[in-house]
């Protein structure tokens, strides 16, 4: 029963995530560093509301976001969050409570193919500039032994400033940013994977004690994002092609 119910919950997500991709208009480069079919951690910059429904549109994969224990006071954005987006709490000051969450994470890990999806930056940072992220990426990656996969999303149009009414509902915000960015041109650059096993992590931490051997580990995946990001951004910044220009990309590298 649960099942049949769960199907017809993700009824109106996938009808409008389709419908959204018909009207959105997105280029997705570097999609190769996007495993086919191996589980991984998105890593997003977080710029509107609207952003888990863009990554959806353009990585064309099932999704579980990783969102603010804020976002799931009520039950309308609780239901909201959970069956349209498929997003699960992670709660900043009341630690106890993402015991479940953890455990929801990990049995998801054990099934089907998928993603997880975290926005590092951990708020809506409508500023453009990557600033002020959170470990949390790193920390997932470590516990998980998946990669992060970063992803940048550019030339998004920021909508209302956190500061006014309709900035500070995130339910609002968001779909007035999904309105406001429909037809618009977006470009998605997807960095290169950061594993949390790679050499140069672990040959850092050797001789150092266990506990130490921990904090440093999810230190050098955390560095080794954020230098991803970085890179992204410049990239992003010099990026502004003509139509010409992207078609070409596309003949040359096989990137939509």
């Amino acid at each position: 029963m649960g099942k049949i119910l769960n199907f017809f919950y993700n009824i109106p997500k996938f009808l409008f995530v389709a419908l959204y991709r018909l009207l959105i208009r997105i280029r997705v480069f570097n999609r190769k560093n996007i495993p086919i079919e191996k589980p991984a951690i998105l890593a997003i910059n977080h710029t509107t509301g609207a952003d888990p429904v863009i990554i959806l549109t353009a990585i064309k994969k099932e999704i579980y976001f990783l969102a603010d224990g804020d976002n799931f006071k009520n039950r309308f954005i609780n239901f909201f969050m959970r069956k349209f987006t498929k997003s699960i709490p992670l709660f900043k000051k009341q630690f106890n409570k993402n015991t479940k969450t953890f455990k929801e994470l990990f049995a998801l890990k054990n099934g089907k193919n998928f993603f997880y999806g975290i926005f590092p930056e951990g708020r809506l940072n409508k500023k453009g500039k990557i600033s002020g992220m959170d470990k949390g990426a790193a920390y997932l990656s470590y516990k998980t032994k998946l990669p992060i996969i970063p992803i940048y999303i550019h030339n998004i149009i920021k909508g209302p400033d956190t500061n006014c009414w309709l900035g500070r509902n995130r339910v609002l915000e968001g779909v007035f940013a999904l309105i406001i960015n429909t037809f618009r041109k977006i470009n998605i650059f997807i960095g290169e994977p950061i594993y949390p096993i790679a050499n140069n992590i672990i040959t850092d931490v050797k001789g150092l004690t266990d506990k130490k051997t921990y904090r440093h580990i999810i230190d050098e995946i955390h560095q080794a994002l954020e230098k991803e990001f970085f890179l992204l951004e410049s990239e992003s910044e010099k990026f502004n092609p003509t139509s010409e220009d992207i078609e070409d990309h596309i003949k040359k590298t096989g990137n939509r």
